[in-house]
């Protein structure tokens, strides 16, 4: 099932390897060993992640870094690299809790994982340059958007209508280095407490792009897979929002335009959702032909309803 020297993390090969399900990009097993012992075990997919060498450099910095400390970190191998030549990785596999984690816990997670992330420098690299960039996304779509279906003009025309906002909001973001897949998947409620998992778009980025995704993951009302619409709940977006922001003072500060990070990162959400459909499905994995464009419908309508809880002229600095 996956072709990796287990000698060189100087292991033994497991008994059994299982599938383990749930993410759209890397292939990810657990290893099992007859004495009870698990490790999580992932390939990258340098199809899309083309540069491994810039995650290798990242996650050696994390492993130096205070917020090692929030994270699941790599097993190094002997030669003290975390990635073999074909991607593979190791890590520690950590249970996840029973119990559901209050939606301010996770806020405030973020906010200390935030915070700890930008008070000291490291020369942490480029992984996917302008990741959470709406100019970016904008540019793709545009080279794609001839090839929508009829069926989904109407979706293609909503998201089109917002780009101006989100265009405009970018150039007004100020720059601060983010997990960029900061959704409720990515953190383990572990007995040792919460801990950030896939950390692969560790990079610089907009500040608020972390809390956007928590929102957009956590506040939801159904999950981005799921084919009904979607809505926003206000009360975990404020517990979200007091979480984060009681952590990490600067959110507070600029209050006025990290609060528009969650319509701003579902917006950005749905058009690369919708870029991919229109592209054949190359970026996300997908189950049936037409779930890209399901998914891209799912978070407009996400967005749809942050949009008026939160308007974005109602909100104060």
């Amino acid at each position: 099932m996956i072709a990796i020297d287990w000698a060189d993390w100087g292991l033994r090969a497991p008994d059994r390897v299982l599938p383990v399900s749930g993410g759209l990009i890397n292939r990810s097993f657990c290893a099992e060993w007859s004495d009870g012992d698990r490790l999580f075990v992932q390939q990258v997919n340098t199809q899309v992640f083309t540069d491994l060498e810039a995650i290798e450099c990242n996650l050696q910095l994390v492993l130096g870094h205070p917020i090692s400390a929030f994270t699941v970190a790599p097993i190094l191998r002997r030669d003290g690299r975390v990635h073999g030549l074909d991607g593979w990785r190791v890590f520690p596999f950590v249970s996840e809790a029973d119990s559901p984690v209050d939606p301010g816990l996770l806020g405030r997670f973020w906010g200390e994982f935030t915070a700890t992330l930008n008070a000291r420098p490291a020369a942490w690299r480029s992984v996917l340059p302008h990741f959470h960039s709406a100019a970016l996304r904008w540019e793709q779509w545009s080279a794609v958007r001839d090839r929508i279906p009829s069926t989904y003009r109407g979706l293609a025309k909503a998201l089109e209508d917002a780009a101006s906002t989100f265009l405009a909001l970018e150039r007004d973001l100020p720059a601060a280095v983010q997990h960029h897949d900061a959704k409720r998947s990515n953190v383990i409620a572990s007995a040792a407490g919460l801990r950030a998992i896939d950390l692969d778009t560790l990079q610089m980025g907009y500040l608020g792009s972390d809390f956007g995704d928590l929102v957009r993951s956590t506040a939801a009302l159904r999950a981005e897979d799921e084919p009904e619409e979607n809505g926003c709940n206000p009360e975990a977006f404020e517990a979200v929002w007091e979480g984060y922001a009681s952590a990490y003072a600067p959110a507070r500060e600029l209050a006025a335009r990290v609060r528009q990070m969650p319509a701003y990162l579902t917006w950005l959400q749905a058009l690369r959702f919708a870029t991919d459909a229109a592209s054949g499905n190359t970026y996300y994995a997908v189950t049936y032909g037409e779930q890209n464009w399901h998914r891209a419908q799912n978070q407009r309508s996400l967005l749809e309803s942050l949009l008026r809880e939160f308007p974005f002229e109602s909100r104060s600095t």
